[in-house]
């Protein structure tokens, strides 16, 4: 995987569970991180939650694990570590009905039970049983299945109320406070993370009202290419002749008429008003574009490169990063970051960019990139940046910050400024002030 593409997704997919090759020093922090990811969940009570809208239905598809599962239910089992085959149907009716009761979906303002469907039991590999001292088989062994919702129609609209929180039994309290339950929520397109606490147990989702440029930062457009001799000059000299011939024709003295003529000029040469495209004569260079404007521009981009990839369907993303990438690059990056993303997905892992800071921009040159009628603007960035990228599995969600320096060729091209070029020079993960650190994290660091 290129360079270029690890440093603009290892914040977002810390977990993916495949490691890409060849192998680069970006590919093995990902791939040591990815060792941990596939030890989870951890021990005590867990649940995968993830809810999704399309033209038919709403689905919230649930795999908990049994400790999760006995703390919400007295289901009976005659052996507490596992599902019989025939006690499944029975636990799923159990099922059905607690989430019809303890779970309000509001579809556009009118609460809709939900039918069960899929359950099923796992059949866990028993080497990872020393993985759970505390729980055991209860820990390891899952039920998932899914609770749909039929739709009439596409909604504007949607609630879901999360009402389960056992307690953390991770926690080093000697109470132990109720689990936050992360989760993810994909809908028209786009994929995002949702936090339940037993404080704020609803989400209430809204239809985006715009499309992919209301959700992308706006980028200055270049300067466009200038006219050698200008509108208004070519507006003056015939403003000029005008009013020299109509006072000549009025039978002035000549010297009058070229005062008059001179006069009209003058005054078009102070106003320059616009004037109509047609009257400007040859071509020369744009402006040099501000250091300040610049930097907006790239700023503007980067962020929105992370934005493109919150979306679910390929072609929108495609479409979304087109907007801040451009040449070769924009391929190569789509399809390394999509195969990241496959790779992540596989293995149970959400991964999301939650924000991207710029903490230095520096634009350190100016010109033009190509070659004869093909030469365009363009200027070169040094940049360093932050990204705070978050990790969602089994209802856990783990924080990380990465800092980043790197350069970047930004160009313009014919549907504006466009990155063409990028090298990654440093990557670090860094804490941030006041923030206990996360026990899974220093655990990766350690791989």
């Amino acid at each position: 995987m290129a360079p270029w593409a690890i440093a603009c997704i290892a914040a977002a997919v810390p977990f993916s569970t495949t490691v890409a090759s060849p192998r680069s020093p970006e590919a093995a922090e990902i791939g040591a991180i990815a060792a941990a990811a596939a030890r989870h969940p951890q021990d005590g009570p867990h649940v995968d939650l993830r809810l999704r809208s399309d033209a038919e239905s709403f689905v919230a598809s649930i795999s908990m694990n049994l400790v999760f599962l006995d703390w919400m239910l007295d289901t009976g089992r005659e052996d507490p570590e596992r599902i019989d085959a025939s006690e499944l149907p029975r636990i799923g009716a159990m099922l059905s009905d607690y989430f019809a009761q303890q779970m309000p979906v509001s579809i556009d303002g009118v609460r809709v039970p939900p039918r069960i469907e899929g359950l099923e039991v796992n059949d866990p590999d028993p080497v990872l049983l020393p993985l759970f001292p505390l729980s055991g088989w209860q820990g390891l062994r899952k039920i998932a299945f899914e609770l749909v919702y039929p739709l009439k129609s596409p909604p504007q609209t949607v609630s879901v109320v999360w009402p389960a929180y056992p307690p953390d039994l991770l926690s080093p309290l000697p109470t132990k406070p109720p689990l936050e339950i992360a989760a993810e929520w994909t809908a028209d397109g786009l994929r995002t993370q949702v936090l339940f606490t037993r404080a704020e147990p609803e989400h209430v989702w809204h239809r985006p009202a715009a499309g992919i440029a209301a959700r992308l930062e706006t980028v200055p457009a270049p300067p466009a290419p200038r006219p050698l001799v200008p509108p208004f000059a070519t507006l003056a000299v015939g403003v000029f002749v005008v009013s020299f011939v109509a006072a000549a024709a009025a039978r002035r003295r000549p010297a009058t008429a070229l005062a008059t003529g001179l006069v009209a000029a003058g005054v078009v040469l102070v106003i320059r008003p616009s004037g109509p495209a047609i009257l400007g004569f040859g071509t020369r260079a744009p402006r040099a574009i501000d250091a300040v404007e610049a930097a907006r521009a790239f700023e503007s981009l980067q962020a929105n490169i992370y934005r493109a990839f919150d979306y679910e369907d390929e072609s929108t993303a495609y479409d979304a990063l087109s907007a801040s990438v451009g040449g070769d690059l924009l391929e190569r990056l789509y399809l390394d970051v999509r195969r990241t993303l496959v790779m992540e997905e596989e293995g149970g892992a959400m991964s999301r960019v939650v924000a991207v800071r710029p903490v230095r921009t520096e634009i350190e040159s100016q010109g033009e990139v190509g070659e004869g009628a093909a030469r365009r603007a363009a200027f070169v960035v040094a940049a360093t940046w932050q990204v705070d990228g978050r990790v969602t599995h089994w209802g856990h969600a783990h924080e990380r910050t990465v800092e980043y320096d790197g350069r970047f060729v930004v160009e313009a091209q014919p549907a504006g400024w466009r990155i063409g070029g990028a090298e990654i020079t440093r990557q670090e993960r860094v804490d941030s002030v006041g923030t206990e650190p996360d026990p899974l994290m220093d655990e990766d660091a350690e791989l």
